[in-house]
């Protein structure tokens, strides 16, 4: 059966279309990305401006003739940290709804969180934490193939702190002090022993740069093991460039330039409070976690 998942988050809006059977995805037939900004603002004002939506339902109607194209009728689309977090939630999935027919399912912290560990977690065959760094919150999901000993979802995102701490004349200690506070939770598990695993944008974007892609290649960056000192080398050229600069980098979508250096100071704190020294940066997501869910 064809499926086409649908992913509409704080920062990007992504499409995946696939072949799935008995929840398992047999083939990949399709993946697009798009940087959109549903989020901007609105861990400030509470509510999806009217620019980010029009941004974004231009893209989703691009996604619905895209899906209409390859004939695909089961359709899911999900929405997270910035749709959920909106008073005027209603107002865009309404808009979608018409402008774009489709059909908006607006989840919570926890079932992002799940579908993130579905889908990195047909790669593992051992204990992961599983690190998902969006927008607006950031999931943390600690189990194996059979259950789940930890899940939470916390308000934290490259947006979310970008906007908060590195919009104007930025303190990094006290970002760095709010993030490690926000993220008590997680210290426990330090020490202990699980492999580390982070999905989506913030860290396949430092396996593109630290390789010099000039074209995303998937193959290339899925399960590759990203350093610590990887990741500061990449932190420190993000530093030294002005932000038209920093568009040009090699390996970092234009668009992603401006959210790049909070989220890889969200990511390091986070390797820090866990007391690691690398993490395996997996393709597979929420995305993947949607298509073999029903």
């Amino acid at each position: 059966m064809k499926k086409a998942v649908i992913d509409i988050g704080t920062n990007s809006c992504r499409l995946f279309i696939g072949e799935v059977s008995d929840k398992k995805i047999e083939k990949k037939l399709l993946k697009l990305m798009n940087i959109t900004k549903l989020g901007e603002d609105v861990d400030k004002n509470n509510f999806l401006l009217p620019q980010a939506m029009d941004r974004t339902l231009e893209v989703l109607k691009k996604y619905r003739a895209k899906i209409d194209e390859y004939g695909v009728k089961k359709i899911e689309v999900v929405a997270t940290s910035a749709t959920r977090d909106s008073k005027n939630r209603e107002d865009f999935i309404s808009r979608v709804r018409e402008e774009a027919r489709l059909n908006i399912r607006c989840i919570s912290g926890r079932e992002e969180a799940n579908y993130s560990f579905s889908g990195a977690n047909m790669e593992f065959n051992e204990r992961i934490m599983v690190i998902d760094i969006g927008g607006g919150s950031t999931e943390f999901i600690l189990g194996d193939g059979d259950s789940i000993e930890f899940i939470e979802s916390f308000d934290i995102g490259a947006v979310r702190l970008g906007e908060k701490f590195f919009s104007g004349d930025s303190d990094l200690l006290d970002a760095k002090i709010w993030t490690i506070n926000k993220l008590d939770r997680i210290k426990k598990y330090r020490g202990e022993n699980f492999k580390l695993v982070g999905v989506a944008g913030t860290v396949t974007t430092h396996v593109s740069v630290a390789l010099e892609m000039k074209n995303y290649d998937t193959n290339r960056v899925h399960m590759y093991k990203l350093t610590k000192n990887e990741i500061e080398k990449n932190l420190n050229l993000f530093l030294s460039c002005t932000l038209e600069e920093r568009r040009k980098i090699v390996g970092l979508e234009p668009k992603r330039a401006e959210v790049v250096i909070p989220g890889t100071y969200l990511l390091l704190w986070i390797m820090e409070i866990l007391g690691r020294e690398e993490i395996i940066v997996s393709e597979s997501d929420i995305l993947e976690g949607v298509m073999i869910s029903r």
